[in-house]
Order: structure tokens, then C-alpha cells, then sequence
């Protein structure tokens, strides 16, 4: 029954899974129209945005050209009232220029009139002196001659009064001319100098940039070759002082001896030993000459290890520490700090001579230092019985010859008798590491004062750089101030060469007209003059002639009378006429200038309509194109509306499909958990039947005739509970005990050996812990100090002044340290950098950040407006530090400040041309600077 029902409720899930798989298949289809759906809607409305954004500029446009239709439309209407106008002006003119036209042609025929009126005249006066030349020829014609000087005399008189007065007055303007000419000739003067010095400054200036550019660096390979020669010194004196520490530790703890006596020094270190007191190896007093010292050594490698003591009682309790507790044998050395007194040196009987090659003996060549001094020789007959060769052939042979000596090689090679000793040791004796410990402490002393030398031309290039920088900053500051006052001073130039220029031509006019007006005084004065001598003359003649000509005085007064008026008016009409000229020549001049007018009317007014027709045609299109914006837009929302409306439908259709598979998934898994639990329950009663009756349940099934069920079945059921409780209190009994106890030996054996690994790890894991945190806390105080240090130097050159600096805080429960920050800007009291204002908390992190840049710099660095808060000053320091150090790090700074993108090689922008479309452009400063000629250009033009 349970497999069967089992089989159908498998069919049914199948059934599901595949109802399922094919809402999902359909669920997918409605997810990938839905986002095809949504790409098309949003193209659609992208599209709607942009129509809606074309039609609004269309429609800003439009009103753009509206305006600029009525300005068009206002300076036609001016221009029309300014031809009216000059229509009027016209033909006033044209009618004052007939009008003058006929007034001059009436004065010229009254001219013409009385010179001919003053012909007649004439006519009758020679007639009348014809008549009396009789009587008084002479002195007719001194009275006439009197009065025609007369009035040529006081008609010269009047016409050189006027030409005075028109000379002064031309004079006073000359002089107002060249006054003017001359302070403007000294402006421009002073303005060409002005420029002149100018330009200069700004060469010599440029000329100092460069220097100094090149000064830097050079200043800067030399500083960079000093950092590299100091790094090189630092790492030499490095592994000196680590060599020089080794051997130290080498020979304090006396390393190079055999265990038992390092033991024994041990032993005394620590106090072990009540009654024994070493007072050092017999090594530690010898001394030999560095060319001796392998053979020395190798020959008396077992004495320069003897035990060096006071007294016999310290040699032996040394002895019995050594038997008792430490193990292994030595040999000490007695009475050496007291009791040593010098032999009679002993000479042996057989005197080796240098031809056999022997050098010396070897106590010879082995000197002890104080307290042992040479008597400690006697007590080393060795030394005694020893002699040094140059090599191994004489060795032997006096060997062979002498073999209760022993001969050494240079090598260390000891030949006696028939044994020779020899070989390669396995490391450098004491001798030889004292000798390398005395070179080391030479060398760590000339390495030290090379690397102080080192340091000081460090600093000093260090400081030499900084302040040639700062020179080099202070010099662009004045270059472009240089810059500023070139461009000023050629501009006001400029404008002086105009003034003077318009000047002399002012100037010129007036002289040609004084030189004119001069010239009339001249003549005036010439015709008066000779008027004057010759009414003199004609005085003369008459008052002679006055006795003869006294009857025909009277006539001839007359006649001169008339004549005079005639003159006068004859003089008044030529000035009139003269005057009328003048005014008409005005007025034509003036009508020439209207009809110049007109012209530069008509062509405005052309310019005009040509600008109104483009308007007009500029407008009509793009109401054209708005209405197809607008039909287009029409369109795109119907199109929009109708994806949207089939983007609910899409979305109502998914949730409901959403919806139909989740419960599906609710019952399937509702089903697995009721096979499950069938599974569950038909295993527990397998596992049962074969724990409890050794048989499978299909075999105990097969086996009854009929099941029970009811009363029956429940007390089958107590009986079998019974019959367990039974069973189960008598307890099960353990046939695998001794199996069982091997496996637990063995596995208690294998978890005290891997305790003991633990515990040896974990002691190694302290050790390494502690190793890393003294190097860790070496470290971090190195890079503390030296990062506080350049924290303050960067404070003080920001903030111009002032004193900042990080400070340890208590440890805490965990045993770390913090950190601190206080800051003092100038004038203000030491405080904690929280207290500080945006600004300055501002300059504050960024001075520390520059100092950990200094400390351990990075190839990159991205300042996001961190000029923001700084004023103009705060961000030239800023601009100069962040120079100083884009020589290691290249800086990415994002700003709005135009000092600091001026210090920048390189600047991006973005900016938007065209509604909603953004333009990256990019400047390098490198190829603009490579064209000063461009740039001075555009100077001028921005001037």
C-alpha cells in the first residue's frame, strides 16, 4: 500500500515538475520580453527626452530671434527716421547752397559795377589832370597820390591789427599744441622706458627661472647621488655592525672554545659554582702578529683554550664542576694574576739558523698582554719546544734531523719526529677574529664619519634645494608680475604713439595755418610800410606844390573823395564776396558729408533686411522642425504609452505565473517532505526488524500467516516493551575490551605526542610572537619619530609658523599604544587638532599626510578638493609641497582652484557643450610652455 501510494504520489509530483519546468520556460519568455520591452521603452522615452529638449531650445531659439527681429525691426525704424531726417537736412542744404550760389552771383556783378564805376572815375580824374596840368601837375598828383596812400596805409593798418589778433591766438594754440606734444612726447618716453625696463626685468628674470631651474637639477642628481652613496654607507655599516656584533658575541661567549668550557663559563655567569671564578681564556691576553697568527693558532689550538684562574682552589672546584655537573674535561691555568715571575730565558741546545729555514721560535713570536705578560711563556713548554719554517720541505727534513722539536709551516702544519698534524679548521681562531674585530672597529669608525660626511652634504643639498626652490617659486611670482607690467606698459605705449600722433597732426595744421597768417602780417606790414614812405613823399611834393595847386585843391578833394567811397565800398563788396565763398564752400563740403550719410544708410539699412530675412528664415525653419518635433514627440508618447500599458500586462501576466509556480513549489515540497518521512519510518522499522529479529521486514511479512491488529496488536506490543526492559537491565557484554583498550593506548600515545607538538609550537609561536613584537615596536618607533618629524617640518611650512607634533597615548587594556595629534597654528595656544577649525584641521591632515608620503612614499596619490578650505596663501604652500614631492609620487588632484591647476603638467576637464552631453578635453602644459610666443599673444589680447 505505501509503494503504491508512493508510485501515484510520484506520478502526481512529475506531473508537477513538469507543469513547473513549463511555467518556468514561460516565465523566462515573459522575463526576456519584459526587458525587451523595457530597453524599447526606454529608448522611447530617451527619444521623448530628447524631442521635448529639442523642441524647448527650438522654442528658446525662436524667442531669441523674436527679440533679435524687434532689435532688427527698432534700428530699421531709426535708420528710416535718420533718412528722413537726413532728407530734410538734404534739402535745407541744397537750398542754402542755391541761395549762396545767387548772393554770390549778385556781389559779383556789384563788383564787377564798381570796378568799373572806379574805372570811370579814373577816367575823369587823369580828364581833370589833364585839364590843370597847366596849372599844377605836380601837385595834383602828390594830393592824389597822398590820398590813394592814405588809404592803401589805413586799410593795411586794419588788416594787420586783424592778422595780429589771428596770430595770437594761432600762437597761444601752437603753444598749447606743444605743450600738450611735449607732455605727451614725455609720456611716451616714459612708456617706451617703462617698457623697456619691463621687458628687461622679464628677460633677466626668465634668464634666473632657467638658472635656477638648472641649479635644481643638478641640485637634485646630486641630492639623489648622495641618497644612493648614504644607502650604499647605511647597508655596509650595517653588515659591519651586524659582523662586529657577531664576532663580539662570538668572543664573549667564547664560541670558538671546546663545550666544556663554554659550559664552565656558563656555570660562572650565572653564579653556579660557590668556589670557582674563571677570569677568561688564555686566548684573551695572546697577541700575534697577523702574518703568524693560522700557524700560531693551529699549533696552539688546545693551549689558547686553558682556563685562565686565580688559585689551585678555584682550578679545582672548575674541576669538580666539571665532573659533577657539567660534563667533559679542561685545563686551567694557575697563578696567573699573582705568582708569575720571569726565568732565565731557556735557550735549547741546537741552534737553528735562518739558511735552514726556520724563522723563530714560537715563544718568540707570541707575546701575553698584562696581568700574564712574558712570563706566562715559561709555563707553556710548547712554545718552547716549537719553531716556525718557511715551508713545508724544511719542516721535514728538520723533522727527520730533530724529533724532539716540532717544526710549523706557515699553514699551520706541525711536523715532529714522524707525525705531522695538519688540515683545514673549521672556522677562524680567536686570534684572527680579534684581529677582524680591530679591522671592524677602523672600518666602522671611517664608515661612521663617512656616512655623518654623508648625511651633512645630504642635508645641506636638502637645504640648498628647498631654498633654491623656494627662489625659483619667488622668481615665477615675479615673472609673471614682470609679465603683467610688459603688456601694461605696451599698452600704454600704445596709446601715447596714438595721442602723439593725433597731436602732430593737430600741430602740423596749426603751423601751416600760422605760417599762412604770418605771411599776411608780412605783407600787410610791407604794403604799410611803402604806403608810408610814399605818403612821405607825396607830403612832400604837395606842401612844395601847395602855392600852385591851392585853386584846384578843392576839385581835386572831391574827386579823391569819391574815389575813396568808390575804394571802401569797392574793398567791402570784395570782402563780402570773399566771406560768401567761404559759406558756400562750407555748404558744399557739408552736402558732400550728408550724401556720404546717405550711403552708409542705405548699406545699414541692406544689412538690415539681410539680417531680417535670415531671421525670418531661420524662424520659419525651426517652427518647421517643431512641428515635426512635435508630431514625431505625438508618436513617441502613443508608441511609449502603448509599451507601457504592454509592460503591465507583461508584469501582471509574470506575477500571476510567479505566483502558480511558487505554490507549486509549496506543494511539491510538501510532498517531498511526506516522502521523506515515509522513507524516514520504513528505514527505522528495517533497522528495527534486523537490530531486533536479525530479518528484513519483507521476510517477516512473508512468514505471517495474518497480521494482527486491535487488542492484540497493542498487547504483543507491552510484551515485546517488557521482554526489552529485561534484556536491556541485564546489560550487553563487551567481547572487543581488549581491542578496545590497544586502540585507546594507541590513540592516548598519539595525543601526548601531538600535545607535546603543541605545546612545543605554541612555545615557538611566543617566541616568534615576541621576536615580532620588539621588531614591530623598533619599527613603529623608527617610523613614528621619523614621521612626527616631517610632520612638524610640513606644519610649519604650511601654516608658516606654529608647532605640531603626534604623542603616545596611556596603553590601553590590550597593551596598545594611540596616537594623538596637537597642534599649535601660529598664534594660537598648543590644543588637541579636534578643537581646530575646518580649515585648519584641513592643512592639519594634509601635512600629515605629506609627512607619511615622506616616510614611505607611494608612485600614486588621489586629493579629492583638498584646497577647498585653504586661502590663497595656505594654497601656494600647499602647491609648493605637493611640487617637492611629485618628483617620487605622481599626484592626481581633483579641484576647483586655479593656482593649483596651474602647478598641475596636465588637466582634465569636463565640460557640456550641447544639453545633456558632457566633453572630456584635456590641456599639457609642457606643449603650451614649448610656445612662449603664443602665449605672450594671448597675453596682449587678454590685456
Amino acid at each position: 500500500e505505501l509503494t503504491a501510494a508512493e508510485l501515484q504520489r510520484g506520478t502526481a509530483i512529475q506531473q508537477q515538475e513538469g507543469e513547473q519546468d513549463r511555467l518556468n520556460q514561460r516565465i523566462y519568455e515573459l522575463d526576456a520580453e519584459i526587458r525587451q520591452n523595457q530597453n524599447v521603452l526606454n529608448l522611447t522615452a530617451l527619444e521623448v527626452d530628447r524631442s521635448e529638449n529639442r523642441i524647448a531650445f527650438n522654442r528658446q531659439r525662436t524667442g531669441e530671434l523674436a527679440g533679435r527681429h524687434a532689435q532688427v525691426d527698432a534700428e530699421l525704424a531709426q535708420a528710416t527716421a535718420q533718412a528722413v531726417e537726413w532728407e530734410s537736412r538734404s534739402a535745407s542744404q541744397i537750398h542754402a547752397v542755391t541761395l549762396l550760389r545767387e548772393e554770390s552771383g549778385i556781389l559779383t556783378a556789384r563788383v564787377e559795377e564798381l570796378a568799373k564805376r572806379t574805372e570811370s572815375r579814373a577816367t575823369q580824374i587823369a580828364e581833370s589832370e589833364v585839364r590843370i596840368e597847366v596849372l599844377r601837375r605836380s601837385s595834383s598828383e602828390a594830393g592824389e597820390s597822398l590820398l590813394r596812400l592814405h588809404g592803401e596805409q589805413k586799410q593795411a593798418e586794419e588788416a594787420l591789427v586783424h592778422q595780429a589778433e589771428a596770430l595770437r591766438k594761432l600762437e597761444a594754440n601752437e603753444r598749447d599744441l606743444l605743450e600738450t606734444s611735449l607732455r605727451a612726447r614725455d609720456d611716451a618716453e616714459r612708456a617706451a622706458y617703462d617698457h623697456e625696463s619691463a621687458t628687461g626685468q622679464l628677460n633677466a628674470l626668465k634668464q634666473s627661472a632657467a638658472e635656477l631651474q638648472a641649479r635644481i637639477a643638478g641640485l637634485r642628481e646630486q641630492r639623489d647621488a648622495l641618497s644612493k652613496e648614504a644607502a650604499t654607507l647605511r647597508d655596509s655599516l650595517a653588515g659591519l655592525r651586524a659582523r662586529h656584533s657577531t664576532l663580539t658575541q662570538i668572543l664573549n661567549d667564547r664560541a670558538y672554545t671546546a663545550d666544556a668550557v663554554q659550559k664552565l663559563f656558563a656555570a660562572n655567569e650565572r653564579g653556579g659554582g660557590q668556589n670557582f671564578r674563571a677570569v677568561g681564556v688564555l686566548a684573551d691576553y695572546a697577541e700575534v702578529e697577523e702574518q703568524h697568527e693560522a700557524a700560531v693558532e693551529q699549533y696552539l689550538r688546545d693551549e689558547l683554550e686553558y682556563v685562565v684562574v686565580e688559585t689551585y682552589d678555584h682550578a679545582r672546584a672548575g674541576v669538580s664542576m666539571l665532573r659533577d655537573e657539567v660534563g667533559g674535561r679542561a685545563t686551567f691555568f694557575v697563578d696567573s694574576l699573582r705568582n708569575l715571575r720571569p726565568s732565565s730565558e731557556y735557550e735549547p741546545i741546537v741552534n737553528f739558523r735562518a739558511e735552514d729555514g726556520v724563522i723563530s721560535r714560537l715563544d718568540k713570536l707570541v707575546e701575553f698582554r698584562n696581568p700574564l705578560g712574558a712570563a706566562a711563556k715559561q709555563f707553556l713548554p710548547r712554545l718552547r719546544s716549537a719553531y716556525l719554517t718557511d715551508g713545508t720541505a724544511a719542516a721535514e727534513k728538520l723533522a727527520r734531523e730533530n724529533s724532539q722539536y716540532a717544526f710549523v709551516t706557515p699553514d699551520g702544519t706541525c711536523y715532529q719526529g714522524r707525525m705531522v698534524t695538519g688540515g683545514r679548521p673549521d672556522e677562524v681562531g680567536p686570534l684572527g677574529m680579534k684581529r677582524e674585530l680591530r679591522a671592524l672597529d677602523a672600518e666602522l669608525m671611517r664608515l661612521e664619519h663617512e656616512m655623518r660626511e654623508k648625511q651633512a652634504a645630504l642635508e645641506s643639498a636638502a637645504a640648498e634645494l628647498r631654498s633654491t626652490e623656494q627662489a625659483l617659486s619667488e622668481t615665477n611670482e615675479k615673472q609673471r608680475e614682470a609679465e603683467r607690467e610688459t603688456i601694461s606698459a605696451m599698452h600704454r605705449h600704445g596709446q601715447v604713439q596714438s595721442e602723439l600722433a593725433r597731436l602732430g597732426l593737430e600741430l602740423t595744421v596749426c603751423q601751416n595755418e600760422l605760417a599762412r597768417i604770418r605771411r599776411d602780417v608780412e605783407n600787410a606790414r610791407q604794403r604799410a610800410e611803402r604806403a608810408k614812405s610814399q605818403h612821405a613823399a607825396a607830403a612832400l611834393s604837395r606842401a612844395e606844390a601847395d602855392a600852385e595847386s591851392s585853386r584846384l585843391a578843392e576839385a581835386l578833394v572831391r574827386l579823391r573823395g569819391s574815389i575813396q567811397s568808390e575804394q571802401n565800398e569797392l574793398a567791402a563788396g570784395r570782402a563780402e564776396f570773399a566771406a560768401m565763398n567761404e559759406r558756400l564752400m562750407a555748404a558744399e563740403a557739408l552736402a558732400t558729408r550728408l550724401n556720404e550719410e546717405r550711403a552708409e544708410l542705405g548699406r545699414r539699412e541692406a544689412a538690415l533686411q539681410q539680417q531680417v530675412t535670415s531671421i525670418g528664415d531661420e524662424t520659419a525653419a525651426l517652427v518647421k522642425q517643431s512641428e515635426e518635433l512635435a508630431l514625431q514627440l505625438e508618436g513617441l508618447r502613443g508608441e511609449k504609452l502603448r509599451l507601457e500599458i504592454r509592460q503591465r500586462e507583461l508584469e501582471q501576466e509574470w506575477e500571476a505565473a510567479r505566483t502558480r509556480v511558487t505554490q507549486m513549489e509549496d506543494h511539491l515540497r510538501m510532498g517531498e517532505v511526506d516522502r521523506a518521512k515515509n522513507d524516514s519510518d520504513r528505514q527505522h522499522l528495517r533497522e528495527t526488524c534486523m537490530s531486533e529479529v536479525n530479518a528484513q521486514p519483507e521476510d517477516l511479512i512473508a512468514t505471517e500467516a495474518a497480521f494482527m491488529s486491535g487488542e492484540e496488536l497493542a498487547i504483543a506490543e507491552t510484551n515485546y516493551r517488557e521482554m526489552k526492559e529485561r534484556i536491556e537491565s541485564i546489560g550487553p557484554v563487551n567481547m572487543m575490551a581488549l581491542e578496545e583498550f590497544n586502540e585507546c593506548e594507541q590513540r592516548f600515545t598519539f595525543l601526548t605526542r601531538e600535545r607535546d607538538d603543541l605545546l612545543q609550537s605554541i612555545v615557538d609561536t611566543q617566541q616568534a610572537i615576541a621576536e615580532l613584537d620588539l621588531a614591530t615596536k623598533e619599527k613603529f618607533e623608527h617610523a613614528f619619530h621619523a614621521i612626527n618629524k616631517s610632520f612638524s617640518e610640513a606644519f610649519h611650512t604650511i601654516f608658516g609658523g606654529g608647532m605640531a607634533e603626534m604623542r603616545l597615548t596611556e596603553p590601553d587594556s590590550s597593551g596598545d599604544a594611540g596616537i594623538d595629534i596637537v597642534a599649535s597654528p601660529p598664534g594660537k595656544r598648543l590644543q588637541n587638532v579636534l578643537l581646530l577649525s575646518g580649515g585648519e584641521k584641513a592643512m592639519t591632515a594634509l601635512a600629515l599626510l605629506i609627512a607619511i608620503f615622506r616616510y614611505q612614499p607611494s608612485p600614486f596619490c588621489i586629493l579629492d578638493e583638498v584646497d577647498a578650505p585653504l586661502d590663497e596663501a595656505n594654497v601656494g604652500r600647499f602647491t609648493r609641497l605637493i611640487g617637492e614631492m611629485s618628483g617620487q609620487t605622481q599626484f592626481i588632484i581633483v579641484t576647483h582652484n586655479r593656482k593649483t591647476m596651474e602647478m598641475g603638467s596636465v588637466l582634465y576637464g569636463v565640460t557640456m557643450q550641447e544639453p545633456g552631453v558632457s566633453k572630456l578635453v584635456s590641456v599639457r602644459w609642457e606643449e603650451s610652455e614649448s610656445s612662449p610666443s603664443k602665449q605672450q599673444a594671448a597675453a596682449a589680447s587678454a590685456a
